[in-house]
């Protein structure tokens, strides 16, 4: 059975050999205290892209399609500097101010939001002229090329942009207004959110026309990160108002077009909005973040083979040596991982916590478990 073949088969609950052994990306810190314990400079750590031999992991398969980023992107620029921060606007128009360690800009914790590039009406018409452009120019130069590469893998593939993104309706939201004041405009102003929302899907759907009528895509993740420890960040009558419609579309459009599974992927606490997802024709979630409650486990209990999963691992068991590491396997991947439907792998970005000695043993322990 080749990777692609066993992932849909997983995710769809089709008969399949085994489940994919898959692990998700690990942070740049990481990757440097693994190199310094011994790992090959070589090694792959981004993982899910097209996997590593090394680590014996199987991967997946992207066409990078700009289905996020303004066109043309916002030039970036320093705004101010010292030894510990630096202040700038990137590409999206966002300023922000960053973590600098060691003298360098590091991603190694979230970086705090100040501004953002559309705040009204007003700004929204002058924003939105950066998505409308000719869905050509959000293509790579040399599609025909990486469209015959997308028809010939046997690797599962997928549509992400690792520099741009992925596309989703809250994240897309959040990307132009921020947190705060997107909170405030479900209220405020709830005309210029469905104006925006109805630019978003119009605006998905012209760009992916031709990409989806090309090339059969296996699954697409929908990017939402909407949620933490305490539940989402809008509720299930604000989802029902405004996100569920153009969900409902998206999805019908993505899977009238061949693609064979469609995931959301938001961290935290998102139960109270799973039922909806579903009803928006959402087939799976990732990755299941063990901190704020999810368990993949109760998961499989509660909907059965109506949801389909990955993640679930707790990254801070990972983190605790072996014992922990081999409680955790037993309790979220030993009693449903035979049962299809979920691909599991740690729950986020692995934190430079875990060492490369535990992450090779944990790796060994579900390999016996999925291998069987």
């Amino acid at each position: 059975m080749t990777p692609k073949q066993r992932l849909v088969n997983c995710l769809k609950f089709q008969p399949m050999d085994r489940p994919p052994m898959m692990e998700i990306a690990v942070w740049p810190q990481t990757r440097e205290r693994w190199l310094q314990e011994g790992m090959p400079a070589e090694v792959n750590t981004t993982f899910m892209h097209r996997g590593d031999p090394f680590f014996g992991l199987e991967g997946y398969e992207t066409v990078d399609l700009n289905l996020t980023g303004p066109v043309p992107a916002v030039k970036s620029r320093t705004i101010a500097e010292d030894g510990e921060t630096v202040l700038f606007v990137d590409s999206f128009g966002r300023t922000r101010q960053g973590l600098k360690v060691d003298g360098k800009y590091t991603s190694i914790c979230m970086d705090r939001y100040i501004a953002f590039p559309v705040k009204d009406r007003t700004s929204f018409k002058e924003f939105r002229r950066r998505y409308e452009g000719p869905a050509e120019e959000r293509y790579p130069k040399d599609w025909e090329a990486v469209r015959d590469m997308a028809r010939a893998t046997d690797l599962p593939l997928t549509l992400m942009n690792p520099m741009s993104g992925t596309f989703g309706y809250y994240s897309m939201l959040r990307n132009w207004f921020g947190t705060e004041a997107l909170s405030y405009l479900w209220y405020d102003d709830p005309d210029l959110i469905h104006e925006c929302l109805d630019f978003l899907t119009d605006f998905a759907i012209r760009v992916l026309t031709r990409a989806v009528r090309e090339i059969r895509f296996d699954y697409v993740w929908i990017h939402e990160d909407m949620a933490g420890k305490g539940g989402p960040l809008m509720g299930p009558d604000l989802f029902r108002k405004f996100l569920l419609p153009h969900y409902l579309r998206y999805v019908e459009f993505l899977k009238t077009n061949g693609v064979q599974v469609v995931l959301v992927d938001t961290d935290g606490d998102h139960r109270v909005l799973t039922p909806l997802f579903l009803e928006a024709g959402v087939d799976g979630f990732g990755p299941l973040e063990r901190a704020a409650g999810m368990d993949p486990v109760e998961m499989r209990r509660q909907y059965g083979k109506s949801v389909c999963m990955s993640g679930g691992v707790d990254k801070r068991a990972i983190a605790k040596g072996r014992a922990a590491i081999n409680a955790e396997l037993k309790h979220v991947v030993a009693p449903i991982i035979n049962q299809g439907g979920f691909i599991p792998t740690i729950d986020h970005a692995v934190p430079p916590d875990v060492s490369f000695s535990d992450f090779q043993y944990y790796l060994d322990q579900k390999r016996k478990i999925i291998f069987g």
